[in-house]
C-alpha cells in the first residue's frame, strides 16, 4: 500500500471516507493538472445536532470495507470552500494537503474489473457521470450546520450524490441502474452509512430518490424498444395503400427520441405516446428500427488520483465538461406476403435461363427460369401483377399475362414458345453462261441452337430456293460439285430472318494462269563472260498456234498476261540472247485447270541456254625486231581475264586462265565463254619488255583465236626529284647536281649530239627541282644516285640512293617510261651565341687606413635574352618557318656569361635583353640585330654572335654643411667653412668576389666642403651594390649622421646614380 503523503507528526487526523479499504493496490499513471484535497469534518464544532453522524464497521460488495467511525467528512478541491469531491474508493484514507493528479475518462479504461462484480468499468463511468448530472454540484463549506436550511439541503444533496456514486462503484447498481442489494449477498448495503438517527436522513433520501429516478429516466427507452438489436418483431400490415403499424409507449418517454432505419421507404410519425411506422412497399425479411435520444448528454467525469487504484490514498471524482451520452433502442419489423409460380415450355425444349419481368403492388423485378423452366417468387404483396417475357429473337413474340396474388397462397402462370422461320433464294451466274442444275448447300446452327442442313438446285433461270428455314445469323451457303474449269466460289455467310426472304447471288469465274519464265545458263545458272540472259525472245503457244511473244529482262525473266487454263499451252524460244545459242526445246507450261483452285494463278518455267565458247592460242618470241631467226621465249607467262571483270583476281574462274609458253614459245587457253578478254603478260625473260595488254573478242562458238608476240629488252629514263627532308616538298631549285652509278660501280655517262656531240656524267635539276636523264638506262638492279651539289641553303648529303631499272618500278609520264628517284636534303640551320659582360667588385685595397674597391670586367650570369624573327623566314621549298615578330627562342646566360640558341632556320633576327643581372642597370643598349646566312653546303649548323655590356649601379653622396655665423664677433664669415672635412665609413662589412672585405666602420673617403658648404663623394658608391650601401659620416670628432638612399630617387636609375642627402639639420652644424 502506498505510504501516506503527510507524516503523523503534523498531528493531522486521518479522516477516513467512512472507513478503510482492505484490497489490493494497482498502480496507474497520473496526467494533467494537480490539486490538493481538503477535508471538512462533520459535525462542525458549533453543530447543535451532534448525534448520528458516524457509522459502524461495514463490508460491501466488490471487496470494499470501512472501519467504524463517530463522524464523517466532506472533501473539497484546493480549499475548505472548494468544489466538492466524491470518493470512489470507499474506506480508503486521505489527509488534508494530499496532492492529486487529474485524469479524464480514460482512467476507467484500465480500471480493475474485480472491484465491481455487477457492471464493467465503462458502465461505472457512465453512471457516475449521470449521477453528477442530476446530483449536487457545488462547493463545500466549513460553515455548514443543520440548523441553517440552505446548508442542511446542500449537505443532504451532497450525501445523497455520494451514496449513489458508492453504490455504482461497489456493484449495487446493474446495467439498467436497478438496485442490487448487498444484503442479499451477505454484505452491508451502502445506505447503511446513514444512521437511523442522522439529523438529515429524511432529506438525504429525498434527494437520493430524486437523483435515482432522474438517472433511470435518463436511460429509459420507449416501452416497445429493447436495448439489444435482437428485439422482438412487429408486423407491418397492408391496408390497401401501404404497410403500417401503430405502437404505444407505456414509459411516457417517446417524445425524447428520434427514429431511423437503414431500410429506405420507412416513415415515422409520433402522436403523444403513439409511434406509427408506414412503408409503401413490402419490406424483405426482418428490418431493424433504431431509437436515439434527442438530448443525450451527461457530465464528464474527472478523476483525481494518487496513481494507485484500489489503495494508496483516496481517489476522487468530480464533474467536468458535458459529454455525449447516447441512448439507443431497437425494434424489428416484418411483412407477411403471397407467392407466384411461373412455368415455361418451348418448341425446342429450351426452358432454362428465360427472362421474365414481373411488376405490380410496388414490385418490379426480372427473373430467369431454372433448368425445369420454372420461376418461384415469394414474399409478394397481395394484388394484381403483370408478367412479361423478355423478347428472344428465335421465338415468336408472347403476350403479357396478369396474375392475382393472394396473401399466404401461390398463383401459377404458363408460357409456351414457337420458333421463328424464314426463306433463302440463291441466284446463279457464270463467266461462260452456265446457270442451270447447280447445287447449293445451306448448313449451320439456328438461333434456337437446332442444326440446319439443306440442299437446293438451280432452275432454268439459275435460282435455287430454301423454304421454312429456322432463323439464324451464322449459316454457311456454298456451291457443291462445281465444274473443274471454274473457281469454286467462296462459301458465304447467310442470315435467315423471321417472315422474310433472304437473297444471295453466286458467280462462277473461269480459272486463269500466267507463267513466269526464267532463263539461266545451263552450266552456272548465271550469265558467263559478256553473255546476257536479257533480250531472248520466247513465244507462248496454244497447241501449235503462236498467241503472244515475250522478251527476257535483265534478270533473264518475263511474265505473261493471264490466259484461261487448259492443257495444251507451251513455251518456245524464237531468238537467243547475246552470247548464247538458240534452244529449240518445247516447254509445257503446266496450265491444266485441275492444278489450280483460284481465279488468277501463277506458274513458273525454268529454261536453260548454252553460252558461246572459244579459246586463245599464243606464240611468244623475244628479239629486237631485226630480220633474223626468232627466239622462242620459253616460260613467258600471260594472264587472260574477262575485260568486264576489271582484273584477273576479280574474274570468275571460268572467265580467266594463265598461259605459260613451252619450249616452242606456244601456249593455248581453256575454252572461255563469250566476251572480250584482256591478255596481260606477267612474266618474261629478265631485262625483256613485257607485252602491252591487248584484247581478244570471243564471238564464235568453237573458234580458236591465235596471236604471234615479240618483246624487246626493258629500258627506262631516270627522273630525279629534289625534296626538303623535313616537309617532303619539292625544292624548286636549278643546279642541284647528281651522278649515277651502275650496279657494277661504274659511273654512268650519257652522250647527246645536238648541237655538238657532248658526253656528261653529272646531271643537274631544272628550276622546278627535278631532272630527266637524256638517255635510257638498261634493265638492272642496284643502280645508285649520289648528290654532288646541294641546293642553296641546304646541306649536301652524299649518301647513295639505290634504285632498280625494272618494269615494276617504272611509270608512264607524258608517254615516256620513267623511274622516279627522290633525294631529300636538310635545310641548313644556325645558332646565335650571346655573351654578357659587366663590372664586378673583385677585390679590396687599403692604403693609410683608406679602403678602395677594385672592379674587373667579367661575364655575367642570369641575363635573359629574347630572340625574335625580324622578317618572315622561308626555306627554299617555300615553307614559312617563322613569321616576322615571332619569338623563336629565349635564352639565359650561364656562369661564364654566355648563352646559345637552339638551331634556327637561316634569316634575320633581333636579340633583346629582357632581364638584367643583379646589380646592373639598363643603359638603353640592350637590343642588337643579327643574321644567320648560308655557310655553304658542307656546313650543317652555322653560327653568329652578339655581345652585351651592362653598367653596374653607382651611388653619389651629396652633403650640405651649415656653419653658424656671428657678425658681432666676425665668426663664420671668413671662409672657415672651407676647412671642414668629412669622412665616409662603411656601416657594415662589404665583401668582394675574392673574399676580401671592407670592414664595418672602415674609412672609404675624406671629402671637403666648398665655400657654399657643399661636398660630394663617390667612394661609397664604388664600394658595392646600391642595396649594400649603408654608411656613416665622421665630423668634428663624432658620428654626424647615418646615410641611406633617400626616398626621392631610390636605386636603379638607368643613366644617373641615386643620391644620399646629409643635410640633417643640426647634426652637421
Amino acid at each position: 500500500m502506498k505510504a501516506l503523503k503527510k507524516p503523523l507528526s503534523l498531528l493531522m487526523a486521518l479522516l477516513m471516507c467512512f472507513g478503510v479499504f482492505a484490497g489490493t493496490g494497482i498502480t496507474a499513471y497520473a496526467a494533467g493538472e494537480r490539486m490538493t484535497a481538503y477535508l471538512v469534518d462533520l459535525p462542525r464544532a458549533n453543530e447543535p445536532n451532534r448525534v448520528g453522524w458516524g457509522n459502524p464497521e461495514l463490508h460491501f460488495m466488490g471487496g470494499w470495507s470501512a472501519s467504524a467511525s463517530s463522524k464523517t467528512c466532506v472533501h473539497a478541491q484546493d480549499s475548505f470552500r472548494g468544489r466538492v469531491l466524491y470518493c470512489i474508493e470507499p474506506g480508503v484514507g486521505v489527509h488534508t494537503g494530499d496532492g492529486y493528479g487529474s485524469r479524464g475518462e480514460d482512467f476507467w479504461d484500465n480500471y480493475p474489473s474485480h472491484l465491481n462484480p455487477t457492471i464493467p468499468p465503462s458502465i461505472i463511468k457512465e453512471y457516475i457521470g449521470r449521477i453528477m448530472t442530476y446530483g449536487w454540484q457545488g462547493n463545500a463549506s466549513p460553515d455548514w450546520i443543520t440548523t441553517n436550511p440552505t446548508y442542511a439541503d446542500e449537505m443532504a444533496a451532497y450525501f445523497a450524490t455520494q451514496l449513489l456514486v458508492w453504490e455504482t462503484v461497489v456493484g449495487e447498481r446493474d446495467s439498467q441502474f436497478n438496485h442490487v442489494w448487498g444484503s442479499s449477498q451477505g454484505k452491508n448495503n451502502i445506505i447503511d452509512y446513514i444512521a437511523e438517527d442522522h439529523p438529515l436522513r429524511s432529506q438525504i433520501f429525498s434527494h437520493y430518490s430524486t437523483i435515482e429516478n432522474a438517472v433511470k429516466r435518463h436511460t429509459m427507452l420507449p416501452s416497445f424498444f429493447s436495448g439489444s438489436p435482437d428485439a422482438g418483431a412487429y408486423e407491418l400490415k397492408w391496408d390497401g395503400e401501404k404497410y403500417s403499424v401503430t405502437l404505444t409507449d407505456t414509459n411516457n418517454v417517446l417524445g425524447d427520441y428520434t427514429f431511423t432505419s437503414s431500410t429506405t421507404g420507412l416513415n415515422f410519425s409520433v402522436d403523444g405516446n403513439q409511434l406509427t411506422i408506414t412503408s409503401n412497399q413490402a419490406i424483405k425479411g426482418s428490418v431493424t428500427v433504431k431509437a436515439e435520444k434527442i438530448t443525450a448528454q451527461r457530465s464528464g467525469v474527472v478523476v483525481w488520483t494518487d496513481g494507485v487504484t484500489g489503495g494508496g490514498t483516496q481517489d476522487f471524482a468530480t464533474y467536468g465538461a458535458t459529454v455525449s451520452d447516447q441512448m439507443v433502442g431497437y425494434l424489428n419489423l416484418e411483412v407477411k406476403t403471397g407467392n407466384m409460380k411461373l412455368i415455361k415450355t418451348s418448341e425446342d425444349g429450351k426452358v432454362e435461363g428465360i427472362s421474365f419481368t414481373i411488376t405490380g403492388e410496388g414490385y418490379n423485378a426480372t427473373k430467369t427460369t431454372n433448368s425445369a423452366g420454372e420461376i418461384d417468387i415469394t414474399d409478394l404483396n397481395p394484388g394484381v401483377y403483370t408478367v412479361t417475357e423478355q423478347s428472344i429473337d428465335k421465338y415468336e413474340p408472347q403476350a403479357t399475362q396478369r396474375v392475382t396474388i393472394v396473401s399466404g397462397q401461390t398463383a401459377t402462370v404458363n408460357f409456351n414458345n414457337v420458333l421463328k422461320r424464314g426463306s433463302l433464294e440463291v441466284t446463279k451466274t457464270s463467266e461462260d453462261g452456265l446457270v442451270e442444275g447447280m447445287t447449293f448447300h445451306l448448313y449451320g446452327t439456328s438461333l434456337s441452337g437446332l442444326p440446319v442442313d439443306e440442299y437446293a438446285v438451280t432452275d432454268s433461270s439459275g435460282v435455287a430456293r430454301f423454304e421454312n428455314v429456322l432463323i439464324g445469323s451464322d449459316f454457311v451457303l456454298e456451291e457443291v460439285d462445281t465444274p473443274i474449269r471454274y473457281v469454286v466460289p467462296e462459301a458465304q455467310s447467310a442470315t435467315i430472318a423471321w417472315n422474310e426472304v433472304t437473297n444471295k447471288s453466286v458467280n462462277n469465274v473461269l480459272k486463269k494462269f500466267r507463267v513466269t519464265v526464267t532463263k539461266s545458263d545451263v552450266e552456272t545458272g548465271a550469265p558467263q563472260g559478256d553473255g546476257s540472259l536479257a533480250g531472248a525472245t520466247y513465244g507462248l503457244y496454244k497447241g501449235d498456234t503462236l498467241i503472244d511473244s515475250y522478251t527476257t529482262d535483265e534478270n533473264g525473266q518475263f511474265t505473261t498476261d493471264y490466259y484461261v487454263c487448259d492443257s495444251d499451252w507451251t513455251i518456245r524460244e524464237i531468238n537467243p540472247s547475246e552470247g548464247y545459242l538458240l534452244n529449240s526445246t518445247i516447254h509445257k507450261v503446266g496450265a491444266e485447270p485441275e492444278l489450280y483452285e483460284i481465279e488468277l494463278n501463277d506458274t513458273a518455267n525454268d529454261v536453260t541456254e548454252q553460252v558461246i565458247k572459244g579459246d586463245i592460242a599464243i606464240i611468244k618470241h623475244t628479239d629486237d625486231g631485226e630480220t633474223q631467226i626468232e627466239t622462242p621465249e620459253t616460260g613467258a607467262e600471260f594472264q587472260i581475264y574477262l575485260k568486264a571483270a576489271g582484273s584477273y583476281d576479280a574474274a570468275k574462274e571460268s572467265e580467266r586462265d594463265v598461259l605459260t609458253c613451252d619450249e616452242n614459245g606456244f601456249a593455248q587457253s581453256k575454252m572461255l565463254p563469250y566476251g572480250t578478254y584482256i591478255v596481260h603478260q606477267t612474266k618474261g625473260w629478265e631485262g625483256r619488255e613485257l607485252m602491252d595488254d591487248f584484247e581478244v573478242y570471243i564471238a564464235q562458238d568453237g573458234q580458236t583465236y591465235r596471236y604471234l608476240i615479240n618483246n624487246a629488252n626493258f629500258e627506262s629514263f631516270i627522273k630525279v626529284v629534289k625534296v626538303d627532308a623535313e616537309t617532303g616538298v619539292t625544292i624548286p631549285y636549278a643546279g642541284a647536281g647528281f651522278q649515277i652509278y651502275r650496279p657494277d660501280g661504274s659511273k654512268v655517262e650519257m652522250t647527246f649530239t645536238y648541237p655538238t656531240p657532248t658526253t656528261i656524267d653529272t646531271f643537274y635539276t631544272n628550276s622546278e627541282g627535278y631532272l630527266v636523264t637524256p638517255e635510257k638506262l638498261e634493265y638492272g638492279s642496284g643502280y645508285s644516285l649520289v648528290e654532288v651539289q646541294a641546293p642553296y641553303g641546304y646541306v649536301l648529303d652524299s649518301t647513295p640512293v639505290y634504285f632498280d631499272v625494272t618494269e615494276d618500278a617504272s611509270s608512264e609520264e607524258g608517254g615516256v617510261t620513267v623511274i622516279e628517284v627522290t633525294k631529300p636534303n636538310m635545310a641548313q640551320k644556325g645558332v646565335i651565341k650571346v655573351s654578357k659582360t659587366g663590372e664586378v667588385f673583385s677585390t679590396v685595397t687599403e692604403s693609410n687606413g683608406v679602403y678602395q674597391p677594385v672592379y674587373d670586367v667579367t661575364g655575367l650570369s642570369g641575363a635573359v635574352f629574347e630572340i625574335t624573327a625580324l622578317e618572315d623566314v622561308y626555306t627554299l621549298d617555300g615553307t614559312l618557318r617563322y613569321s616576322a615578330g615571332e619569338v623563336v627562342d629565349t635564352i639565359t646566360t650561364g656562369e661564364d656569361g654566355t648563352a646559345q640558341s637552339q638551331p634556327l632556320y637561316l634569316g634575320k633576327f633581333q636579340v633583346k635583353e629582357i632581364e638584367f643581372p643583379h646589380g646592373m642597370v639598363d643603359t638603353g643598349e640592350n637590343v642588337t640585330n643579327v643574321e644567320l646566312v648560308y655557310a655553304g653546303q658542307e656546313v650543317e649548323i652555322t653560327e653568329t654572335s652578339a655581345s652585351f655590356y651592362n653598367q653596374r649601379q653607382k651611388v653619389q653622396v651629396a652633403l650640405n654643411k651649415l656653419l653658424e655665423q656671428d657678425e658681432a664677433f666676425g665668426i663664420g664669415m671668413n671662409g672657415e667653412i672651407s676647412a671642414v672635412t668629412f669622412g665616409l665609413y662603411a656601416q657594415e662589412d662589404i665583401t668582394a668576389a675574392d673574399g676580401s672585405v671592407i670592414p664595418a666602420d672602415g674609412l672609404l673617403e675624406i671629402v671637403s666642403v666648398n665655400e657654399n658648404g657643399q661636398a660630394t663623394g663617390d667612394a661609397a658608391g664604388r664600394a658595392g651594390t646600391a642595396e649594400s650601401l649603408r654608411f656613416r659620416i665622421w665630423a668634428s670628432g663624432k658620428w654626424a649622421d647615418r646615410l641611406e638612399p633617400d626616398g626621392r630617387s631610390g636605386w636603379g636609375l638607368p643613366h644617373g646614380c641615386p643620391h644620399c642627402a646629409g643635410s640633417h639639420g643640426a647634426d652637421l652644424r
